[in-house]
């Protein structure tokens, strides 16, 4: 029997008699944004890096549903069917994150909790803990979509990236950013925005009593690194860790204590 196509992009590296990695990036990202850290994490793991819908090579792919993990949940599994691969670590950045935590809440609920050998968050949001604050982050994120159809990608993108979880980003950093990004097409990445908005997202905080997991911040995201610790202190099998010198993109902005605190964190 041939293997079912797998519906999203995937690209692989890595040592193929190691434990398997699958990579999940953020908003407006590709497979190509773990570059910096490929080969360090190469060396202990086989990495699969996924393009989410609308992103990368998976561009074509549009989600149909809102909310949209479910459907996205099942994209994941189905394209690492086509692949073959059962048991696997996950590490997801700041959207990818909060896809990853959907992703161990709905294999726990399916009793495949054993299908998942780690949980690494990289700067990732564990949910609004009220409907007030879903709702307001519901029209924040309106907002944003409707800039993303009507302006030009670059003026989104610099709107976008002047964002106070991007403070630590230089001038030419977030000018590079905008450069890679301004060719994407905003009708590929709507469905997705708005269909995993944290204001659609449950509190998910309490995934940790019976999913360890490991989040990793940045000392210069100061709202993040907050979140983590509050998150941390409410119990359950929180490991939280501050990397000196990173802000909210931690494996482009201190890559070799990044790597080293995934692979710690995987495979301690």
């Amino acid at each position: 029997m041939e293997p079912a196509e797998a519906p999203l992009a995937l690209t692989a590296w890595g040592q193929t008699d190691k434990p398997a990695l699958v990579l999940l990036h953020g908003f407006l990202g590709s497979h190509a944004d773990w570059q910096g850290v490929a080969a360090a994490l190469g060396q202990h793991f086989c990495c699969y890096a996924l393009d989410l819908p609308g992103h990368g090579a998976s561009q074509g792919v549009r989600l149909t549903r809102q909310p949209a993990f479910d459907e996205v949940n099942r994209l994941l599994l189905a394209t690492l069917a086509a692949r073959k691969i059962d048991r696997f670590h996950l590490l997801g950045y700041s959207l990818g994150g909060r896809l990853a935590l959907h992703l161990a809440q709905h294999l726990h609920q399916q009793g495949q909790s054993q299908r998942l050998l780690s949980l690494t968050l990289e700067s990732a949001h564990p949910g609004l803990t009220s409907e007030e604050a879903r709702q307001q982050r519901l029209e924040a994120d309106g907002r944003w979509h409707r800039k993303m159809q009507t302006e030009p990608m670059v003026r989104f993108l610099e709107a976008w990236y002047r964002q106070p979880v991007f403070a630590d980003l230089a001038p030419v950093q977030r000018q590079r950013l905008i450069a890679m990004r301004k060719n994407n097409d905003s009708r590929c990445l709507s469905a997705l925005y708005l269909g995993t908005s944290l204001g659609h997202q449950a509190d998910l905080r309490a995934l940790a009593r019976y999913q360890p997991l490991t989040l990793i911040t940045g000392q210069k995201d100061s709202k993040f690194t907050e979140l983590g610790q509050d998150w941390a202190r409410q119990g359950g099998a929180v490991s939280h860790l501050v990397l000196a010198g990173g802000g909210h993109n931690l494996h482009a902005g201190v890559p070799e204590a990044f790597s080293q605190a995934v692979i710690d964190a995987a495979l301690s």
